[in-house]
């Protein structure tokens, strides 16, 4: 049987360094499962790791888009599935690390296969959006499948409108089209480890890592991907990119857009907390729990056969 390590947890818990020392005690080699790592020059803000550790381990699905394509789970899954095949071909066991929790659900629960004729586009409902205020649409989705919506932030203009396209498309709330997904790697054991610390420790790391950003040059980053990418580039809509932009913009100071980013980044996190705690399958373990977490993957992948 094929074997895939995923690492999980909420933003700012250490996945990255844990895959990293991971790797060379399994024979493996890291799939990003970050939204945003996958696109080249957002280094800072996406908290990708230094060249100097990416050369450490073999790394995909990092700096792959050198323009504004759209990454979605469906890409991601296509993608990943391919990487992973190539990393198994060469007897080493894919570890899968990142806190973008549909995209770690959609490897184990696939993607339903979508008409090629739809009602109403994602660009009809994106200017739905505008027009009416996103908050209007999130309303809809809570009224057609409140299950799915409670999941996802009144924000979350990217899921919000998914949603939908996918109720007014399929005939069905999301929820229920989930249930008839189809996944590659259906003949894979994923062996799920998460990690997780008290709230105030994670919160605490959370405030330090946006400093340490900010230290590093953030401000400097976003302004010279403004001068070479479009503004409606996926990645200036996630954390950090999105409240320096407003800074640069003359809208907020810079310490409001300082505490905007910590304060959003603790509330992401206690959303992929809340959407992770749904499944029942994975190990949770403190990040410095390194050699229990080894000791626990070794006896699995012995259950199952080995590597």
């Amino acid at each position: 049987m094929k074997k895939i390590v995923q690492v999980l947890g909420p933003t700012g818990v250490g996945k990255s360094k844990l895959a990293l020392a991971l790797a060379p005690e399994l024979g493996g080699e890291i799939i990003s499962a970050d939204s945003m790592q996958v696109y080249r020059d957002f280094n800072i803000g996406t908290a990708k790791l230094d060249k100097g550790e990416l050369k450490q381990i073999p790394h995909y699905l990092i700096d792959v888009f050198s323009d504004c394509s759209q990454y979605n789970a469906a890409r991601f899954l296509s993608m990943s599935f391919k990487v992973s095949e190539d990393i198994i071909s060469r007897g080493c066991i894919p570890i899968v690390c990142g806190g973008t929790a549909l995209y770690l659900k959609t490897m184990i629960r696939g993607i339903f296969p979508e008409q090629t004729k739809k009602k109403i586009s994602r660009e009809e409902l994106n200017q739905q959006a505008d027009h009416d205020g996103l908050s209007s649409l999130w309303e809809k989705l809570n009224r057609v499948d409140p299950e799915y919506a409670v999941k996802i932030s009144p924000n979350d203009r990217i899921r919000i409108i998914r949603g939908l396209e996918i109720y007014y498309n399929q005939g069905l709330p999301p929820t229920e089209i989930f249930k008839t997904t189809r996944t590659p790697f259906q003949d894979y054991l994923i062996i799920r480890i998460g990690l997780t610390l008290d709230r105030g420790e994670l919160y605490q790391r959370i405030n330090q890592r946006v400093d340490q950003m900010l230290n590093s040059g953030l401000i400097r980053e976003v302004q010279l991907l403004r001068k070479k990418y479009q503004a409606n580039c996926p990645p200036f809509k996630s954390l950090g990119y999105k409240e320096i932009s407003m800074h640069l913009d003359g809208l907020i100071d810079l310490e409001t857009a300082t505490n905007l980013i910590k304060q959003h980044t603790r509330n992401f996190a206690k959303r992929q907390l809340s959407w992770f705690r749904q499944e029942r399958d994975i190990a949770w373990f403190n990040p410095s729990q390194f050699e229990q977490i080894v000791e626990w993957i070794k006896s699995r992948l012995s259950t199952a056969g080995g590597r």
